[in-house]
């Protein structure tokens, strides 16, 4: 082997392991796990209405300010009178009535003592993509979560969801959210930025 093959059989096997290892960081790279789970940590506070920990997964500019604010934004569900046994029992008012004399069923309130709320599965988050900043919106990632829904006596429905995770104060936060029509794909466009 002369001594032109041999160094260019170094420079190319150099050249071989240099491309190796950027591919290997390549692949290596990508968001990182406490992103989706600072995804799912605020969607599954915020589905059993949670908002002292969803409020604080999220950006000061999402809070409105200041965690006070979001939460007071997302009152608390009051809780139904008890009655007692020596109570008197409250005036009712006449309810109101159509033009044809029927009255309309009552509305579900969300009160701990009223009617059952939905159950929520499991939330999943995956397909993080880097989101560049769009408006008052920050560059971060946009990640996608999935959960279903079931209201008592209907079927279970899906609801996708794509929100815009920053970093703040050395965390991950949720900045923007917006629901997934049926059949759209674009995380990117659901959050006003490009598809």
């Amino acid at each position: 082997m002369t001594r032109t093959a041999a160094l260019a059989a170094v420079v190319l096997l150099a050249a071989g392991c240099a491309a190796d290892d950027q591919d290997a960081t390549a692949t290596d790279e990508g968001p990182p796990s406490a992103l989706y789970e600072a995804a799912r940590t605020y969607q599954e506070a915020a589905a059993r209405g949670d908002w002292r920990t969803a409020c604080a997964a999220t950006t000061v500019r999402r809070q409105g300010g200041s965690l006070a604010r979001c939460l007071d934004s997302h009152p608390a569900p009051a809780p139904a009178p008890e009655g007692t046994a020596d109570s008197s029992p409250s005036p009712t008012a006449e309810p109101p009535r159509y033009a044809d004399g029927s009255t309309p069923a009552p509305r579900e309130t969300r009160t701990s003592g009223g009617p059952a709320r939905a159950s929520t599965g499991p939330v999943s988050a995956t397909d993080a993509q880097p989101a560049p900043a769009s408006g008052e919106h920050p560059a971060g990632y946009a990640v996608l979560v999935t959960y279903t829904v079931t209201w008592p006596g209907t079927p279970a429905s899906t609801t996708r969801r794509a929100l815009r995770l920053v970093q703040e104060h050395g965390a991950w936060r949720v900045d923007q959210l917006a629901d997934l029509h049926p059949g759209e794909t674009s995380l990117l466009s659901a959050l006003g930025g490009r598809p």
